[in-house]
């Protein structure tokens, strides 16, 4: 079987197109896939945030946090912090690690 002679002439030319084309398409998934990634972990961060400060709040007022409750805050904090959170939860953290601990 013969191939035209104008598909032999520029088969390069559309091969490159071709490449060009699935490459940007795949530059775009990445793209969408870090933005979604990014998404992600802002929410999971603003999460932890409110639920670290809602622990804090709740053993402050008490004047005591259990053992659980210190290891679940720490816990949190942690990930918290490896998500890229500070500033005023490191407080509130610092703070309730000074509470009395009861059983």
């Amino acid at each position: 079987m013969r191939f035209p002679d104008w598909a032999v002439q520029y088969w390069a030319v559309w091969a490159f197109g071709l490449l060009t084309g699935a490459l940007a398409a795949l530059w775009r998934y990445a793209l969408a896939q870090h933005k979604r990634q990014k998404a992600l972990e802002e929410g999971v961060q603003a999460l932890l945030r409110d639920r670290i400060i809602q622990a804090c709040d709740y053993y402050q007022q008490k004047q005591a946090v259990s053992v659980h409750g210190r290891e679940n805050i720490q816990n949190m904090y942690k990930a918290y912090h490896a998500l890229g959170g500070n500033g005023a939860v490191t407080a509130l953290v610092r703070d309730v690690d000074e509470l009395s601990t009861h059983f």
